[in-house]
């Protein structure tokens, strides 16, 4: 049995120890609490500590950790020493199975899991971020031994969630906005902080005059009223970014000389293209808050905190975020907003340290934007730079969050950390949240390979475009004529065999595997930091929820290649890519009494275009090639 030391730890080095306690429920997982009290201050960054005393090492890992304010990221390695501090989630492969580990957070603490050099030891971290408090009575982690580390991750949040007792939901109690099921588009990457409402017509008139069936769009970052963007100028990215971090917003309303009809306007006009328009903004009003010099100050200045580096962001307490949040989105919804997305929500050991404890003023946020959202767009938002725990365990109800750094176009070595973070996010945030795999480009050298991530994602799928350079064809395998997307029935995760070792250095191939329907789906790529050649094998139980049993026998498209093959279950087919340009797409439908609709073959998620099976006959949602299998045979129809 795992045994545990718990120290609690004061801000001037004094220590002292307390009690842990674990529990172990019929279904084997474990729940573990640590209750103690000091006669000094915790420290508030750093004020419990609880030791695995007896843990074997691990034959591979994969610690998911907190690499900046707002982003997470995997790790691989081979022993407990190389686990990164701000580990938010573990699994590690173990001759009895896979051991995940799943901190919590709690109403007054944040757990993380380190490695300890100084005792060389493996343990938890909790901190509160506050500096008054003395006693730490709470759950700190929850973890299992299994031979299946999906389904207990979903296991750990049930059970966490039901002992924290904060109404939080499951991914599945959660209601994925309507939207989101049809194509999107986003200014960011299109036009930066130049944003205008010229340009934005301009977009939208070159979908329409193209047939790209794009529904909705954001008016990203920059819209807003900066007087800074008026008297300062940059000349490249860095300095952009400089500037943007160094601004405050003076008003609600958009940037008089970029829009200068106002943002009502800009989004009336843009409702003649598109049937939803959502506005970008940071919970801090803008990324240096708000400006003091402005009338919009005079209004929130008694819900204002003043930051020690002279920004004016809202107070970290339920009555502040309301107010603020509300009267905002009473704005962007009487200007026709439909939707929001709202960034930087990753602030609170920034921003707050040494404030409220971190779990209360994380969940007294996220309740203030949630009612808010809720009231003025139906809580039709993107939670986005949030994948800090405390984000993760407090957000009430709403279902989409982006899981990724921004999409950096036409850079082919950023897919690798691209690919990763999105997959490993997903893995962890994935029984609470649809994740968002981030808006991309259709006509970048990545382009193809970012279509497969995002058919295979589970979430929105949303692209960035500059004007006169979106791709219909690279598009439409993702959707319909109407723009209704394929998706994918949860998020997609990494195969089981790519859980812990590092592809970039292994020699093997990294999966992605997803479900649509009674189908499965699964994407290979080569990951090599040398270019080299990676192998592996696919097999239909990759998909670790695909139904049938040993006995199923599946048809199988590969989409790249064009070729069809019959597998049963747990057969295996190797393969190889030779280099970091060779990737695969594979579906997988079982078949039944000998047949085996595989569907339109001209789109991604080709199972999800069969309305429905009648004998040998096949009813499509809209006509086009398709493929499907008899008696071992294939046949495709052109139509």
């Amino acid at each position: 049995m795992q045994k545990f030391l718990s120290i609690l730890r004061g801000k001037n080095g004094e220590e002292c120890t307390a009690d842990v306690t674990v529990e172990k429920t019929p279904d084997e997982i474990n729940c573990v609490y640590v209750n103690g009290e000091a006669d000094f201050a915790l420290d508030a960054m750093d004020g419990v500590r609880i030791y695995f005393e007896n843990i074997e090492e691990p034959e591979d890992l994969c610690s998911l950790f907190r690499v900046s304010e707002f982003w997470c990221q995997p790790r691989f390695g081979s022993k407990w020493a190389e686990v990164p501090d701000e580990t938010q989630g573990l699994i590690a492969k173990q001759k009895d199975g896979y051991l995940v580990i799943l901190p919590v957070v709690s109403e007054l603490y944040r757990c993380v899991i380190a490695y300890d050099g100084k005792t060389d030891k493996l343990c938890a971290k909790l901190l509160s971020q506050c500096d008054t408090l003395s006693k730490c009575d709470t759950l700190a982690f929850v973890y299992t031994v299994t031979d299946n580390p999906f389904h207990a991750l979903n296991e750990l949040y049930k059970k966490a969630i039901g002992i924290l007792g904060t109404g939080v939901k499951l991914r599945e109690e959660r209601e994925y906005p309507e939207m989101f099921e049809y194509l999107g588009w986003c200014s960011w990457d299109a036009m930066h902080i130049e944003v205008n409402e010229d340009g934005l017509l301009e977009k939208c008139r070159e979908f329409k005059d193209n047939n790209m069936p794009v529904r909705w769009a954001i008016i990203d970052d920059m819209w807003a009223d900066i007087p800074n963007f008026r008297t300062h100028t940059y000349s490249n990215g860095r300095e952009m970014i400089e500037l943007m971090h160094s601004s405050p917003i003076a008003s609600f309303e958009a940037d008089p000389y970029r829009f200068p009809n106002g943002l009502k306007v800009a989004v009336e006009k843009m409702k003649e293209y598109l049937t939803w328009v959502g506005i970008w903004h940071p919970t801090t009003g803008y990324w240096f808050g708000i400006d003091p010099n402005s009338l919009l100050f005079s209004k929130f200045e008694k819900y204002l905190y003043h930051k020690d580096d002279g920004r004016y962001i809202p107070k970290p307490d339920k009555e502040s975020f309301s107010y603020f949040f509300d009267s905002f989105h009473t704005f962007l919804e009487e200007c026709g907003a439909d939707f929001v997305k709202v960034d930087n929500q990753s602030i609170f050991r920034y921003h707050y340290r040494h404030t409220n404890p971190i779990g209360k003023a994380a969940r007294d946020m996220h309740n203030a934007l949630e009612e808010s959202t809720t009231k003025h767009f139906g809580n039709r938002m993107i939670n986005c730079m949030g994948c800090a725990n405390e984000n993760i365990w407090n957000r009430p109800a709403s279902a989409v969050t982006r899981c990724s750094d921004d999409f950096l176009p036409e850079k082919p070595e950023w897919f690798t950390k691209h690919i990763l973070q999105c997959s490993f996010m997903s893995l962890f945030q994935g029984p609470m949240y649809i994740s968002d795999w981030d808006m991309w480009w259709t006509d970048d050298g990545q382009a193809k390979k970012n279509s497969l991530l995002r058919a295979i994602s589970g979430g929105p799928i949303y692209v960035s475009d500059k004007i006169g350079r979106s791709k219909r064809e690279i598009l439409m395998p993702l959707c319909y004529e109407d723009g209704r997307i394929l998706r994918c029935d949860r998020p997609a995760y990494p195969t089981k065999d790519s859980l812990t070792g590092n592809p970039e250095k292994n020699g093997r191939a990294f999966k992605i595997q997803n479900t649509c329907g009674s189908s499965g789906v699964l994407t290979v790529f080569n990951l090599d930091t040398e270019n080299g050649a990676v192998s592996s094998t696919v097999s239909p139980s990759d998909i670790f929820d695909l139904t049938g049993d040993d006995n199923t026998e599946y048809a199988v498209f590969e989409h790249i290649t064009h070729t069809f093959f019959t597998m049963k279950k747990n057969e295996r087919k190797e393969l190889e890519l030779p280099n970091r340009d060779a990737f695969k797409f594979y579906t997988f439908t079982p078949i039944t009494e000998g047949f085996a609709a595989i569907g339109r073959t001209d789109k991604l998620l080709s199972p999800l275009t069969v309305k429905s099976v009648d004998g040998d006959n096949v009813e499509l949602y809209e006509k086009g090639p398709y493929a499907y299998c008899k008696d071992g045979k294939f046949f495709e129809i052109m139509e």
